[in-house]
């Protein structure tokens, strides 16, 4: 008699992602100036912080910024995978649990990346005060991705265009990553 566990594992699915949500919407939360006793932030944390204590004990922040909440999410990446892994197949494979979480902060990078151009452009585009405080970071973030190609266009062009050639080349950057980890992950 076999068990059909393909319901079992979409809720376990379910449950890991929202649980990375929430970890993920706590910290961004964080970052924002929200009162404390706001309800929303008091049932995030309630519900995030027994998870990203431990993470906070075994990693501590370096310069001001915790790191603990990357570990956490990776952690709870790759417990999502072993548990889904063994509810389809029964059994679990080390080298693709492995593999799984290295593409995730891979392509997470990359998106990342792209996300932060793509918004450099917007800047651009929208022609952005450039000493506003939110247009200085993001422009201090991206210069070294896209300084090698900070020459390509006139700078009297309507768009950075650098920061659209680095845009270009880093959403390629991210097919092919992602087509490459997909045939790894055959094999």
């Amino acid at each position: 008699m076999t068990l059909n566990t393909g319901p079992l594992a979409s809720v376990v699915d379910v449950a890991f992602t929202l649980l990375e949500l929430i970890v993920f919407a706590r910290v961004m939360l964080s970052w924002l100036p929200i009162s404390p006793w706001n309800p929303l932030a008091r049932w995030l944390r309630r519900i995030a912080d027994p998870i990203l204590r431990p993470f906070q004990r075994v990693l501590p922040s370096f310069s001001g910024i915790d790191f603990s909440p990357l570990l956490a999410l990776a952690t709870l990446y790759v417990l999502s995978q072993v548990v889904h892994s063994l509810l389809v197949t029964g059994s679990v494979s080390p080298g693709y649990a492995l593999l799984s979480v290295v593409r995730q902060v891979v392509l997470g990078i990359i998106i990342f990346f792209c996300i932060v151009l793509l918004v450099r452009l917007l800047f651009s585009l929208f022609h952005a005060d450039p000493w506003h405080p939110i247009v200085l970071m993001v422009r201090r973030f991206t210069d070294p991705l896209v300084r090698p190609f900070a020459g390509v266009l006139p700078r009297g062009a309507a768009i950075d265009g650098g920061a659209a050639i680095a845009f270009l080349l880093f959403l390629v950057l991210y097919f092919v990553g992602r087509a490459l980890f997909d045939a790894v992950a055959v094999y």
